[in-house]
């Protein structure tokens, strides 16, 4: 399987987490990490190397990192840290794409695939909602 960790600014990672833990249960193989006000950026990039590190001493050969922003420390430093880890790298995250992720996170499936169910997923979970009632009323 493949280690997921949530890397977000302040506590949304964490409240990500616990929300997926939530709906779908506890799994071993999800972490969070969050940039608190203050904190040292290599400080920081160090957290993530050392869940990354982690992952890989519980066997969990391959990693995902889901970051919230592009451009923001939680990405620059993971950035830092793509060749060194083989990191697969998604940016925008939301819970739609998290639980996607930990719900098809099997032996067998990749890094690579479970970003892009991902992201099909998490782009799916964005829409007008008012716009899609709507439509279904004028169906009706």
């Amino acid at each position: 399987m493949t280690g997921i960790l949530i890397a977000t600014h302040h506590n949304l990672a964490e409240a990500f987490r616990e929300t997926v833990e939530m709906i779908a249960g506890k799994h071993d193989f999800v972490e969070s990490v969050g940039l608190r006000a203050g904190q040292d950026p290599e400080a920081f990039g160090q957290l993530i190397a050392d869940k990354v590190e982690q992952f890989h001493q519980r066997g969990h050969e391959e990693v995902v990192v889901m970051l919230d922003l592009f451009g923001g420390t939680p990405c620059n430093q993971t950035i830092r840290l793509l060749r060194a880890y083989s990191l697969q790298v998604v940016v925008g995250v939301n819970l739609p794409m998290i639980l996607q992720a930990v719900l098809a996170n099997r032996e067998g499936v990749t890094a690579s695939q479970l970003i892009a169910m991902a992201v099909d997923n998490g782009r799916g979970g964005i829409f007008d909602a008012g716009a899609r009632i709507q439509s279904l009323t004028e169906e009706e």
